[in-house]
């Protein structure tokens, strides 16, 4: 698709689909064996397989749906073995963050994907992560607990909703085409919030932070350090 970036040779690939729906020509100039989409977008999934095209849905909406996705795709693509390696390391890196945590308060975590604002240096809109599945889930891997106790998947929260939260800590996944240093100060304006008054804000600027996929260790990790510091420092004997 137009957004696929990884691995970097993805980028020179021809792209067949974006937001609005699938390229049925480039499509077909492609000649692919087997389509993949995500269960929730499957708009043109009969279209495809009348062109003789094999459809695969998979659900990545949550942590074993994520795993689920692996092992089908790894299976029909010929490469079994490594997918199970794969799911393999996801396994260890999940059983680190869990022994962090281990006997460790969960602080309360405000994990924000947008700004509704233009202007990101004051902070007075975002949307949050709530119960999304995946990242909510994610949250607790790391040895958190989302501050958000609603319902929505992706509440719209305001700047005296935040107050009132008052999280320990904040993460902020930010497009790397916006100014983080300004993103910060606007942050910075929320300084009565336990996560600011306490130098816990997390700043998230890869892309990879953004897509439910393998790499989602990497956003684990950086989570699990920034919910349980405390623990680097033990390790450290300080």
């Amino acid at each position: 698709t137009q957004f696929c970036a990884y691995p970097p040779n993805a980028a020179a690939l021809p792209k067949v689909a974006g937001v609005s729906g699938v390229n049925f020509e480039a499509l077909l100039r492609v000649r692919p064996d087997l389509a993949v989409m995500p269960a929730d977008k499957t708009v043109n999934k009969e279209q495809i397989e009348r062109l003789g095209i094999r459809v695969l849905t998979v659900e990545v909406t949550s942590l074993e749906g994520l795993t689920n996705a692996i092992i089908s795709l790894s299976s029909l693509s010929g490469n079994k073995a490594a997918g199970e390696k794969l799911i393999a390391q996801m396994k260890n890196r999940m059983a680190w963050a869990a022994e962090r945590a281990k006997g460790k308060k969960p602080p309360s975590v405000l994990f924000s994907v947008m700004h509704s604002e233009q202007d990101i240096e004051h902070i007075s809109e975002i949307s949050a992560i709530g119960r999304d599945g995946f990242y909510d889930q994610l949250i607790g891997a790391a040895g958190g607990r989302n501050v958000y106790e609603g319902l929505l998947p992706y509440p719209r929260l305001s700047r005296e909703a935040i107050i009132f939260l008052n999280p320990d800590v904040i993460i902020d996944v930010l497009p790397s085409s916006e100014n983080e240093a300004a993103a910060r100060r606007g942050w910075m304006s929320l300084a009565s919030v336990n996560a600011i008054k306490n130098g816990r804000l997390l700043i998230l600027t890869d892309e990879m932070h953004t897509v439910p996929g393998p790499r989602f260790v990497k956003t684990l990790e950086a989570m699990s350090l920034a919910f349980h510091p405390e623990t680097e420092k033990e390790a450290r004997g300080e």
